[in-house]
């Protein structure tokens, strides 16, 4: 009798593991949670992505919606909408983004891998903060939505 309830508990416990097991995802097989990247790879984390965008941020001088158009009419509460290629600013920040990995890669021998062991390991020699100073040489282009 002890034996069974025994092989009985051994054996729920077996299967459960197995069943959680099996339902878990592996990491790796998510779909990208981020569209429209086209230099930041799309596997980044969200920890990172927001560090890197308050980076730059502070590096310009400006907030989200100086790259990033505002959501369309009639989408409340109005914020940035991040895929979206609308505003010309983003265009510019995409080719000042490749001017500074190739700067940093032939001179510096650096290449960026937009992740964060190369924010703590290898610095880049040349970011936007090298001539922007943290601020844009006209204040007015900040925009409010």
């Amino acid at each position: 009798m002890w034996l069974r309830k025994k092989i009985a508990v051994v054996s729920g416990l077996i299967a459960f593991t197995l069943i959680g097991i099996s339902a878990s995802r592996q990491p790796g097989n998510d779909p990208p949670r981020w569209k429209n990247l086209r230099i930041i790879p799309k596997t980044v984390d969200d920890v990172y992505m927001e560090a890197l965008m308050n980076k730059y941020d502070r590096d310009l001088g400006v907030t989200c919606n100086y790259c990033h158009a505002a959501t369309k009419p009639g989408v409340v509460p109005q914020r940035a909408d991040f895929p979206s290629d609308d505003n010309p600013e983003k265009k510019v920040a995409r080719e000042m983004m490749r001017m500074t990995d190739r700067i940093n890669k032939k001179y510096f021998g650096i290449e960026n891998t937009y992740d964060f062991d190369f924010e703590m390991k290898k610095k880049a020699a040349v970011t936007c903060r090298t001539c922007h100073r943290g601020t844009l040489l006209n204040p007015s282009h900040t925009r409010p939505f």
